[in-house]
């Protein structure tokens, strides 16, 4: 087949356009809609193809409309093999093939599996996904459009004889069939029974289609049709196929929009299976009378033919299933009191109206969660109860209407958005680790793709190296798409899946610092030991609650709000609660002193880093949400001598300045 590359029109425009003629044209004919000469059903000259039930109406019609003598089509490229070639000014049809291989995510665009993946999965999980069909649009032409009459003449002749209207047929035959196809949709899809008032009918509380014999219709082709008019009807009802055209319930009015598609369905549906049966497809006068409107409807917005079309290959393969044998079980609704207990929570007030993404997936520990997104706000995640979960998925599978299915998803977020409102600590951490600041410091970057043979997977560069691939799940997949920030979300995934690689780093990190390195960590808190040490020495004649405990004290009910750094020598000192602050916040060794005493007579606790540290350490004090006092000393203990060491063991302290992320307050410094 080749591309027509001229025409940039979507294949599903164009085939809306041979609807529109094809059905303009039954306008102008009293309702003929389709093989008005009674040709055999569409097909490719000397190629075994299989045509879907709208390709074979689309060439159909092509072939009505260009008035040609059989349904017979060939590929463009073909016509040169032959020594043939397309007559000039002649235009093709658009022929749509379809690749079933893959589904997508009724939520998520990103999130696509293959089929194989897709049956693997448990009903549950399949419910979230759809047939994600990529579309190849091809144009080829009636072997009339060629010159195959001229060239191959014999060819030619042999074509129309066996595929054109005047074709032998067998009228016995013919009603073997017809009587065969009735029989397998009484046994597979639909109850049939006759009908004495002489309407054919479907009764929709007993599911059964009701049809008057057939000497009540005008001819045998208009009893075949109407009966798969009824047969295509009984499809599209909300336990089955759930077509827009239906009422649901007796609730949901459809719009008249939604009624002419219903009737397009009808039509075409049904004509397809005359087309089967090499017979002339007609139209109701109900439809013909509405023809004008529906022509316009189609003008105006080409996805309605779209959305026609793709019912009509919806039907005809529920009806060919039916009538290869297979039983065509009505849906299971979720029951009315689930759903008037449900619908009875709502409106909520305070909630958001509108959610950009709202998915059900499995959390790390196989725990259904759900994740959704408000409108410009974060993405929250939550584990609704086993009831609410068996509910969404009923909706998943059951309801074919979109609009009521996206209703009912919008009320399941919003339910759970007052939920996590009013019990915070019931959000589910499902987008972060529980990775330490340093050990994501090491992820330097991270990758998560989908391979050939569609395994996920994810690799990261650790420090400067980069590690071998791990495989994830379409879980933790499916989250990176639904995260506010993919990617601090996938470098939480790599500290999980690489936390074996993260521990060793940063252990090797911690034993190869050296202590003689100055500007370490390590060096610090070495330097800082050595300092105490001596001090030690020093001190060895102080009471047991020394003075400085009593200024941090004083200083303390000054501004008790507040975490006092004090300047001593060289370092900067915290101490009891404030030390223990310090520790954890700045990551230094907290340490409890030998010697002296707090006021409860414990070992005084203490933590400090040296005083040229300041600029590293204090904004990581400030972003913790601390406010932050800076004592100085009043005069400087490395000038006093010995003796003055003796009688006056402890330096005056007071604020120099109090910081907080809030605001800053400045004092007078004293030295």
């Amino acid at each position: 087949m080749a591309e027509e590359n001229i025409n940039k029109k979507t294949g599903a425009e164009r085939q809306a356009e041979v609807l529109v003629a094809a059905l303009e044209r039954a306008n102008k004919n009293g309702g003929t809609l389709l093989n008005a000469w009674q040709k055999a059903m569409p097909q490719f000259y000397d190629k075994t193809l299989r045509i879907t039930p709208v390709n074979a109406l689309i060439m159909a019609m092509h072939s009505d409309n260009g008035e040609f003598k059989t349904n017979s089509y060939t590929m463009f490229n073909e016509t040169h093999d032959r020594s043939e070639a397309v007559k000039k000014g002649q235009k093709g049809v658009p022929f749509v093939w379809q690749n079933l291989n893959q589904y997508v995510n009724k939520d998520n665009a990103e999130d696509k599996i293959s089929r194989a993946e897709y049956n693997s999965l448990a009903d549950a999980e399949k419910a979230k996904y759809k047939v994600n069909p990529r579309e190849d649009v091809y144009t080829v032409f009636n072997i009339d459009q060629t010159t195959m009459s001229h060239v191959h003449k014999e060819e030619y002749a042999k074509q129309v004889e066996q595929f054109g209207p005047n074709r032998p047929t067998d009228e016995k035959l013919l009603r073997m069939d017809v009587n065969k196809f009735i029989q397998s949709m009484k046994d597979n899809l639909v109850p049939i029974r006759k009908d004495a008032t002489g309407i054919a009918h479907y009764d929709s509380k007993k599911d059964t289609l009701h049809i008057p014999a057939q000497k009540d219709f005008p001819s045998y082709a208009d009893y075949v049709q109407e009966v798969t008019r009824q047969i295509v009807h009984a499809t599209g009802v909300p336990q089955r196929l759930g077509r827009e055209g239906h009422s649901i319930d007796g609730v949901k009015t459809p719009s008249e929009v939604q009624q002419h598609m219903e009737m397009l369905v009808k039509e075409l549906a049904s004509a397809h299976r005359m087309l089967e049966l090499g017979m002339t497809a007609k139209m109701r006068p109900q439809t013909v009378e509405q023809l004008p409107n529906i022509i316009s409807e189609l003008k105006a917005d080409p996805t309605m033919a779209q959305k026609v079309l793709h019912d009509v290959n919806r039907t005809v393969g529920m009806i060919k299933k039916a009538e290869n044998g297979e039983k065509i079980k009505l849906i299971e609704k979720p029951s009315e009191k689930r759903q008037q207990a449900w619908a009875s929570q709502f409106p909520i007030d305070k909630v958001p109206s509108t959610f950009t993404q709202i998915s059900m997936l499995k959390d790390d520990e196989g725990k259904w969660t759900l994740a959704a997104k408000p409108e410009n706000a974060h993405t929250f995640a939550v584990h609704p109860n086993r009831e609410d979960v068996s509910l969404y998925f009923d909706m998943m599978k059951n309801d074919h209407d979109e609009t009521h299915v996206n209703e009912f998803k919008t009320q399941f977020a919003q339910k759970y958005y007052s939920v996590v409102a009013a019990n915070p600590e019931k959000e589910a951490n499902i987008f972060r680790s529980n990775a330490s600041q340093d050990a994501l410091d090491l992820i330097s970057k991270v990758n998560a793709f989908k391979t050939k043979d569609n395994k996920i997977l994810l690799v990261a560069t650790i420090g400067d190296e980069k590690q071998k691939s791990v495989q994830i799940n379409q879980s933790q997949w499916q989250r990176m798409w639904l995260a506010d920030d993919k990617q601090d979300y996938k470098t939480h995934l790599a500290a999980i899946l690489y936390s074996d690689v993260l521990a060793g780093k940063l252990e090797e990190m911690k034993r190869s610092i050296s202590p003689d390195v100055e500007g370490t960590q390590l060096h610090e808190e070495n330097e800082h030991r050595e300092y105490h040490e001596e001090e030690k020495q020093q001190q060895q004649q102080m009471s047991n609650v020394p003075p400085i405990i009593k200024q941090y004290n004083d200083l303390k009910q000054k501004h008790p709000d507040a975490l006092l750094l004090f300047r001593c020598g060289d370092f900067y000192e915290t101490y009891k609660e404030d030390a223990v602050k310090a520790s954890n916040i700045l990551g230094i060794t907290l340490t409890k002193h030998s010697k002296r005493m707090d006021e409860e007579g414990k070992p005084l606790k203490m933590a400090g880093f040296p005083y040229h540290a300041l600029d590293t350490y204090l904004p990581k004090l400030i972003r913790a949400g601390e406010r932050v006092a800076i004592c100085d000393q009043l005069e400087s203990p490395r000038q006093k001598t010995s003796q003055q060491e003796e009688n006056k063991p402890e330096a005056k302290q007071e604020v120099k300045e109090v910081v907080s992320a809030q605001k800053e307050e400045r004092h007078g410094m004293h030295r």
